[in-house]
């Protein structure tokens, strides 16, 4: 099976190079042309205009706007092509220029072209929807000047424009800059998933596509790229929704309904889903964005999970709102209110069975297999809403959720231990069962004053920014533990329990964020000071934990209380950190050529924090005070080249205190868990983490076959770091200590490479991601103190081809490693994790669509056999009734019957291997209906 998936992906690879290659008329894109846009009436060169290339039959191969001196410029052009610009402005006349470039060494010049300024009283003009318009700071896409299949959507016309790219992850650049927000008629859209809208309006509804730029006013380095779908006139009103059963052999089955409703000022969606199929969704935008009516993708969130542990049964619901009390929002204008709800009910059962490999010095070894089975049925309930306002220059916004969480689990455990000649030496079995009921609620208030450039120079006070938060949660537990603990070496020390616990925690935790961002206008007028700027900030935190514990031991025939683990404890911590900022910032730039900025952030803080423990167990009566610096640095750098490139990066420094906690310094060891006992350490200090972190970005800004990438670093040395002292006794039951130690470093690192090729009807996705953590961790091991080395990769290379609206394929190879040495031991553990997989989406008609995946998957590790196994899932769907809003689905899943769900991970000396029970092969017939409708529907005469 390895080889023929091999044989496939190699396959598909060179298909589709071969159709990318075919498609091109002449492959040999080395061309070039030019030229300059004059306005003779007003005798100067025009900057901003629109310049829109297109092929002789009118595809638009690309466009930009003319620079600060009336130029523009188009590379990688096909030789001996007919090709024209329009350009156009707004108040002049659209021009058209056709053109041949012949000579490949040097660009075609079409020198000074000549734009008219529009007479409004010519009469007979031709009208005619140009493709893309500039208006103001706003790139605009006409999609009348599109045209596509009558039951296309958005996502359709999005494919069609020059420069603009759909990822297969989801996410949308233009220009090679991520599109960070979506919106429809300049409001959030369900939510603000791109699919909900990009996959579910119907291209018809749609007037313009809007681009646009935001920046933050308090950091003018960061600014965000917005699109918004501009709706025509009356079709702001409307609904779409999705209905859908199916039902499949070994009495699977999956049902989803949601109907989604809009006007200018309301959204409203429901939606209910039911299987037992793993389709798990722990929100209700997850269940929202993946119902949509029409997408080219390969990557689906909300599908079969044969990754999943266990076998899941969830029944799901929700409902969420908005309303918009301004028809009409801007940035300094909106008044928004959003609710949610969503309840979860979940039935898991799940296997579980893995063995561990231990070092315990240079020579030895131990182990120690554990098979627990368990199920558990909870029922999880949310409500969330959020009130968003901003007038002139106030922003005032209010979150809140609450949630209500009960449920029940029971699950049987058995472990056995063994020593390094495999010989058994204790086994520890025990069954446990318990019930819940968490209740939380979670608030936070945000106000910000941001005076506009006028009243800065009117007032001294320019500017506040406030955040408070609070979090309040009461957990409810009841559980009992029966254990039976069995030595081979030592039967004096066997051991039975049958335990019971009633515990209940309540945790009040408050914030309060305050901070002054222009205090040099304060303090000094609008005094120069060499271009410093100064800002004050101080951040309180106030957490009040409280535990009632209530244990009881059987007895005979009764239970009985347990005096050392009953118990009554409150913590209160007050954290405060004040700080002063020192600010300097450097800009250069040209109109519509560069824009440079760099910026200094040097910031001095003091942290002060007080724990307060009290309990009815006096050696946990624990007070303690910590004061720290902890500086701060940041240094951020753009440069925004017009039409070539956007780069920004950011070097930090930051330090961290880490506090030991109440169980870290005082704990009741609970005696069942005969194979981990915690103990604790009233010695303790606090730790120490400075670290430096680095950030990269990079976006193309050209027409086509853009480059970005992304790198994300970070490095660091903990001071006093809370380590283990751990020790095995023959038996391998662990006590576990906790001691301080210097020398804790750590190096993590993230970043993706992403590379698209547009062809003439055809797109080709390259992209990499991944990372990697490099640590070294200090312990003790029975008294030896030792350096653990620890290196953890994760990498995935994704090649995704998209011709036309017709067919979709993804190559992905993933893999993630673990490593660890043990360097007084001197032992080795790795492990590999190998995923390769080959999705394909082709839509054979309008009506009828085939998908597949496979998925060849290894696991791998240095002292057990390789585990080889593959997955394949395919589907065929039919597509029918007026507008293809009816569909037919068959789905065959695991088709192999192969799937297998493994344990490999490592730890610091010692690694685990197993398996746990997954979904498994199964077919399904599935139905569905999509309703929808854009404006309102025509009264029949």
């Amino acid at each position: 099976m390895r080889y023929t998936l091999r044989y496939l992906i190699v396959f598909l690879m060179l298909f589709s190079f071969y159709n990318s290659k075919a498609q091109q008329a002449n492959p040999t894109q080395i061309g070039a042309v030019k030229g300059v846009i004059r306005d003779t009436t007003h005798n100067y060169n025009l900057k901003s205009a629109t310049v829109s290339l297109f092929k002789s039959d009118s595809t638009l191969i690309s466009y930009q706007l003319s620079n600060n001196y009336g130029e523009f410029s188009f590379k990688n052009l096909p030789l001996n092509a007919k090709m024209y610009v329009e350009i156009s402005h707004v108040g002049y006349q659209l021009l058209r220029k056709s053109f041949t470039i012949i000579d490949e060494k040097s660009a075609l010049d079409l020198k000074t072209l000549i734009i008219a300024i529009k007479d409004n009283n010519l009469q007979d003009v031709e009208i005619r929807v140009a493709p893309i318009t500039m208006n103001g700071d706003t790139l605009e896409f006409n999609a009348a000047a599109f045209k596509l299949d009558s039951n296309a959507v958005v996502e359709d016309l999005l494919r069609k424009i020059p420069n603009v790219t759909l990822w297969g992850d989801g996410q949308i650049t233009v220009n090679g800059r991520e599109v960070k927000s979506l919106l429809v008629n300049g409001k959030q859209f369900f939510g603000g998933d791109f699919k909900m809208a990009t996959q579910n309006i119907a291209k018809n509804a749609l007037d313009k596509v809007q681009v646009y730029r935001e920046r933050n006013e308090k950091n003018p380095l960061d600014s965000t790229l917005t699109v918004n779908l501009k709706l025509k006139k009356g079709k702001d009103i409307g609904y779409f929704g999705k209905i859908g059963a199916g039902y499949g052999t070994t009495k699977k089955y999956e049902t989803d309904a949601s109907l989604n409703m809009f006007s200018p000022k309301m959204q409203l969606g429901i939606i209910g889903a039911s299987n037992n199929i793993n389709k798990t969704a722990n929100n209700i935008r997850t269940l929202t964005a993946n119902s949509t009516f029409k997408g080219l993708n390969t990557n689906v969130e909300y599908q079969p999970d044969f990754r999943q542990s266990g076998i899941n049964q969830p029944n799901i619901g929700g409902v969420t709102f908005t309303y918009n009390f301004i028809e009409k929002p801007e940035y300094n204008k909106k008044s928004t209110l959003n609710a949610n709800y969503f309840i979860q009910n979940r039935n898991n059962e799940n296997v579980f069975d893995a063995q561990t490999t231990t070092s315990i010095n240079a020579t030895d070894k131990i182990f120690d297999t554990n098979t627990t089975t368990g199920n558990s049925v909870s029922t999880n309930q949310t409500f969330d809403s959020s009130l968003e306002f901003a007038n002139n220059n106030n922003r005032f916004n209010i979150n809140q959720s609450m949630s209500l969480n009960n449920g029940t689990s029971n699950n049987n455990t058995q472990r056995s231990a063994f020593n390094g000649q495999n010989v058994l030496t204790s086994t520890n079995n025990s069954k446990a069962q318990s019930s819940f009921n968490n209740k939380g609620f979670n608030l936070a208030i945000r106000y910000g004053l941001s005076p506009n450039y006028v009243t800065r120079r009117e007032h001294r006070f320019n500017g506040l920014n406030a955040n408070y938060r609070i979090s309040i949660n009461d957990n409810d537990n009841q559980s009992s533990n029966l254990t039976a603990f069995r030595s081979f070496i030592n039967p004096a020390s066997n051991t039975d329990y049958d335990r019971r616990y009633d515990t209940q925690q309540q945790s009040f935790n408050q914030s309060l964020l305050l901070e002054l961002p222009n205090l040099k206008s304060l303090l000094f007028g609008y005094k120069n000071l060499a271009g410093f700027d100064l800002s004050l900030s101080n951040n309180l935190e106030l957490n009040n934990n409280t535990d009632h514990n209530r244990v009881e031991d059987l007895k005979g025939n009764a239970y009985a209380t347990n005096t050392y683990l009953s118990n009554n404890a409150k913590t209160n911590v007050v954290d405060e950190t004040p700080g002063i900022t020192l600010s300097k910032s450097f800009r250069e730039s040209l109109s519509n050529r560069f824009d440079k900025n760099l910026r200094f952030d040097l910031s001095a803080k003091q942290r002060f924090i007080f724990q307060d423990n009290r309990s009815d167990k006096t050696q946990q009566n624990i007070n303690r005070a910590y004061n720290s610096f902890v500086p701060e640095i940041n240094i951020n750098y753009s440069n925004y080249q017009y039409g070539d490139f956007y780069r920004s990066m950011t070097l930090t420094y930051h330090t961290n205190i880490i506090i030991p906690s109440l169980q870290q310094l005082a704990p009741l060891t609970d005696s069942t868990n005969v194979y981990n006992l915690q103990m604790g350490n009233i010695k303790l200090r606090e730790a120490k983490d400075r670290s430096v972190n680095f950030n990269l970005n990079h976006s193309d800004q050209k027409s086509k076959n853009t480059l970005d990438y992304s790198l994300n670093a970070s490095a660091g040395i903990i001071e006093d770091g809370i380590i283990d002292s751990i020790f095995i006794d023959s038996q391998n039951k662990r006590t576990i200590y906790l001691t301080n130690a210097t020398g804790n470093k750590y190096l993590n690192g993230s970043g993706y490479l992403r590379k698209t090729f547009k062809l003439k009807t055809s797109e080709l996705q390259l992209s990499l991601n991944g990372g990697f953590n490099i640590a070294k961790n200090a312990g003790y091991l029975n008294n030896v103190f030792s350096f653990s080395n620890i290196l953890n990769t994760n990498a995935k290379l994704s090649l995704n081809y998209t011709y036309k609206d017709k067919f979709a394929t993804e190559l992905g190879q993933g893999f993630n490693t673990y490593r660890s040495e043990q360097e007084a031991f001197d032992t080795k553990y790795s492990g590999l994790n190998l995923a390769s997989t080959v999705s394909t989406i082709y839509n054979i008609t309008k009506k009828f669509t085939l998908s597949s995946n496979i998925s060849f998957n290894s696991s791998k590790s240095n002292s057990a056999a390789s585990i080889n196994f593959a997955i394949w899932n395919a589907s065929a769907v039919y597509r029918f009734l007026k507008g293809n809003n009816a569909e037919f689905k068959f789905s065959a899943m695991d088709l192999l019957h192969q799937n297998t769900n493994i344990i490999n991970y490592g730890g610091a000396n010692s690694f685990t291997i197993g398996t746990q029970n997954v979904l498994q092969q199964y077919f399904m017939a599935t139905f569905s209906y999509y309703p929808r409708q854009f404006g309102k529907k025509p009264v029949k005469k």
